[in-house]
C-alpha cells in the first residue's frame, strides 16, 4: 500500500544502447564495389578510395600514444619533485620558480610563431 505523498518521484527509465562495430573486411568490399561502379561511369579515371574509419583508429592510436608520453613526462616530474623535496626540502621549489619564466618564453614563442 503506497503513501500519498507530495514529491513525485521519476519513473525507470530503460537505456538503450546499440554496439557499433568495425569490420575491415566489409569495409573493403564496399570500398572496391564503390571503385568498380564510379569506374563504369567513368572508365577514364583510375579507382581511388580511402578507408576513413581505419584511418580513424589509427589518427586516434597516435594521439593517445601522444597523450600515455605526456602522463609520463608529468609522472617522471611529480616523482623528481617529491624525491627532490624529501633530500633538499622545500629548496627544490625554488627551482620551479627559476624554470618558469623558460617555460613561458619559449610557450609563446612558439605562439608567435605559429601566426606569423
Amino acid at each position: 500500500m503506497k503513501f500519498p505523498s507530495l514529491i513525485r518521484t521519476s519513473k525507470f527509465s530503460q537505456f538503450h544502447y546499440e554496439p557499433r562495430y568495425y569490420d575491415p573486411i566489409k569495409e573493403e568490399i564496399e570500398g572496391k564495389l564503390k571503385a568498380a561502379r564510379a569506374n563504369q561511369n567513368n572508365p577514364s579515371d583510375t579507382p581511388s578510395y580511402t578507408s576513413s574509419i581505419s584511418a580513424a583508429f589509427r589518427k586516434r592510436e597516435r594521439k593517445s600514444n601522444q597523450a600515455s608520453v605526456v602522463q609520463m613526462l608529468i609522472a617522471a616530474a611529480m616523482l623528481l619533485t617529491f624525491v627532490g623535496w624529501v633530500f633538499y626540502g622545500n629548496q627544490v621549489f625554488y627551482v620551479y620558480l627559476l624554470l618558469s619564466p623558460l617555460y613561458f618564453y619559449f610557450r609563446l614563442k612558439g605562439r608567435n610563431k605559429s601566426r606569423d
